[in-house]
């Protein structure tokens, strides 16, 4: 009995181990580099053809079928039109616009929940436990935690994404309303910008690259541009893209739409950054109290401490 208990231990073990570094292998291979990018990035003679060809084709150029096939199976677990509406905007906020992210992520979702469950059942019960209350509530809190693990990864990633944009938007706009008082057309401008960021704000770079294709491939300008404000969700770009359907609508030169912008996104950025310092006094106050003034009053109060026990040994 001993035996195969700690035999079936050893292949759940086996199992967990390999489920994460798939799990790992997953994640390097989506956080890889957007092809896109470097096929619109380094080169400047790249024709509309070559352009068209690499977006329509991005999405299902290195995805292996094994990963096709349970990505195909993850999606009808992923809920309603509106749920799978809401997961596809939190990868797409995370940087994972493959068709396929959704069913990868509720394959990994249920997949960890599953297998925490197994670990938690059988490592950390005894067997009397299992068929109990105990084994009920243990089973049902790791399955909660195994799939609300991947989804925070996303939510944790799709921040740092956001902050990264948010930040490096003004100085895109810089760029961008150089390249307009040169002459450039509006794709070539998204571009030259994106080969340009490539090395400061690689995610900048890549979002201005997509959204450079999606230019060239959709009929309508104003919808790529409302696809990079739903991919982002960034207030700057949302305001840059809203300001550049008026001014293509209305006829507004696009060289002082785009110097308005970057001048109120500069402004937005230094009140963002005013904001936080001026929080920084009332958050340093709980260290300040439970780091710092504990060894303040043991050294102000030691010393009389020792006389009154002195006094009292006597």
């Amino acid at each position: 009995m001993t035996s195969s208990i700690d035999y079936s231990i050893v292949v759940l073990l086996l199992v967990f181990v390999a489920a994460l570094v798939l799990t790992v292998w997953l994640l390097r291979l989506e956080s890889r580099r957007n092809p896109l990018h470097e096929r619109l990035g380094p080169t400047r003679n790249d024709t509309t053809v070559q352009s068209v060809a690499a977006i329509a084709h991005d999405h299902h150029a290195s995805l292996h079928p094994v990963l096709r096939e349970i990505a195909r199976h993850g999606l009808s677990l992923a809920g309603t039109a509106q749920d799978r509406s809401n997961s596809e905007r939190l990868l797409a906020q995370a940087g994972w616009r493959r068709p396929e992210a959704v069913g990868l992520l509720m394959a990994a979702k249920y997949s960890c929940g599953l297998l925490l469950c197994c670990v938690a059942f059988f490592l950390l019960l005894s067997p009397q436990s299992r068929t109990g209350l105990t084994g009920i509530a243990t089973g049902l809190i790791a399955l909660f935690v195994g799939t609300t693990l991947p989804e925070l990864m996303v939510k944790i990633r799709a921040a740092r994404r956001h902050e990264a944009l948010a930040r490096s938007m003004p100085d895109a706009l810089d760029l961008m309303v150089i390249c307009a008082e040169a002459g450039l057309p509006f794709p070539r401008i998204l571009k030259t910008v994106s080969r340009e960021l490539g090395l400061s704000a690689p995610i900048m770079a890549d979002e201005l690259a997509y959204t450079s294709a999606e230019l060239q491939l959709l009929p309508d300008r104003a919808a790529a541009l409302r696809h990079l404000a739903d991919r982002t969700r960034v207030p700057t770009v949302e305001s840059m893209v809203g300001s550049l359907i008026q001014a293509e609508r209305y006829g507004t030169p696009l060289a002082q739409a785009l110097r308005t912008i970057a001048e109120e996104s500069r402004s937005r950025l230094i009140l963002e950054l005013e904001e936080k310092a001026g929080k920084l006094p009332a958050q340093l106050s709980l260290p300040l109290m439970t780091l710092i003034l504990p060894p303040v009053v043991a050294i102000v109060a030691t010393p009389a401490l020792m006389r009154v026990i002195r006094s009292l040994m006597q």
